[in-house]
């Protein structure tokens, strides 16, 4: 039984966003107001990339085969990713033996949160209990041990929450909320190796003012990056998605980002393109690398690489065909001059 076990658990996923007293008052809640927001404060630089776009790929955790399945699947890519992704429940402790593996390989280890128990029984959202602190004893202890092990992680907290399709979704002040406490616990702890990945959908379900992704911002004190999830589902996948190009999924949010929170790295958290007809795929990825080193804010772009077909999503694999692993190879995993330090704030 994989730990990781999200291809079996998500059912839905779409294309894949006054006087001088009363001045000194208003201004001072205008800078609340604009921190709230994601607006930077005037001593606040805008984020532009400085070196290569970093890539990197979800590979599913498996407790007792990580490290050699690991090896294998990264032994295909013409250079080692800067980050590998997977994911974890609210029952599971920081998983040490995880990034072990995935620190062996060069890279730094992003670790997407779901805000449930994946054998848990309770039912709907999560979010209250967090709130209130039923889950302070997990996050916590989860925080201790990354402050002790003392490598980089990324945390991907409670993703593509303007979705309905998690019970985390479809309430933006739950997600702050709950967001936030669990945040404090990991300043309490001086987890600072930790970072924060805020991570909606390219497109909020249902589409409505009051689902807006950015309503479930929590703040730019809470937040290290600004991610989105998206794919090219393609022509076959079902009546109301169509081929789309990287640029087509992914402008208009990425533009927003740069609009709303320009002192944040961006990063494509999931992105993926379906086969499509024979040969459509390698020129795909072309074009999607080209376009998206045009973007400054965007650090990193993380492949969804598995297979969903069993889900009745598309096969996500890069290496689907050689024609497009060989594109992949020859873009995003194109050999360069890596370090460590240049992947460190």
């Amino acid at each position: 039984m994989p730990e990781d076990s999200l291809a079996d658990r998500r059912t839905h996923r779409v294309s894949r966003s006054r006087s001088r007293c009363l001045v000194v008052a208003t201004a001072a809640l205008a800078l609340t107001s604009a921190v709230w927001a994601g607006a930077p404060t005037p001593k606040q630089d805008a984020y532009r990339r400085t070196a290569p776009l970093e890539w990197g790929l979800y590979q599913i955790l498996w407790s007792r085969e990580y490290n050699e399945q690991l090896k294998t699947e990264l032994s295909r890519f013409a250079s080692k990713p800067n980050y590998v992704m997977f994911y974890r429940d609210l029952g599971r402790p920081f998983p040490k033996l995880a990034i072990d593996s995935i620190d062996s390989q060069g890279a730094t280890t992003i670790v997407s949160l779901e805000l449930w128990q994946w054998h848990g029984q309770r039912k709907g959202s999560y979010l209250p209990a967090i709130r209130d602190g039923e889950f302070d004893k997990f996050f916590r202890r989860w925080a201790m041990a990354a402050k002790t092990d003392g490598r980089r992680v990324l945390l991907r907290f409670g993703f593509e929450f303007n979705g309905n399709w998690f019970t985390w979704g479809g309430d933006p002040k739950a997600l702050v909320a709950a967001w936030r406490h669990a945040h404090d616990i990991f300043s309490e702890v001086g987890a600072t190796n930790v970072e924060w990945i805020w991570s909606p959908n390219v497109t909020s379900v249902p589409e409505t003012p009051a689902n807006a992704m950015h309503h479930y911002y929590p703040g730019d004190a809470y937040v290290d990056w600004v991610g989105v999830d998206g794919y090219n589902f393609g022509d076959d996948h079902d009546p109301w998605h169509k081929w789309q190009s990287c640029a087509s999924v992914f402008d208009g949010v990425l533009k927003d980002f740069q609009q709303r929170y320009p002192t944040k790295p961006a990063m494509l958290a999931e992105f993926g393109c379906a086969h499509g007809k024979p040969g459509q795929r390698g020129p795909w990825i072309r074009n999607a690398h080209a376009a998206l080193i045009q973007y400054p804010q965007l650090r990193a772009v993380i492949w969804f690489n598995y297979d969903k077909r069993r889900e009745r999503e598309p096969n996500w694999r890069i290496d689907v065909t050689a024609a497009s692993l060989r594109a992949f190879n020859e873009s995003f995993a194109a050999p360069q001059v890596r370090n460590r330090a240049a992947r460190t704030k």
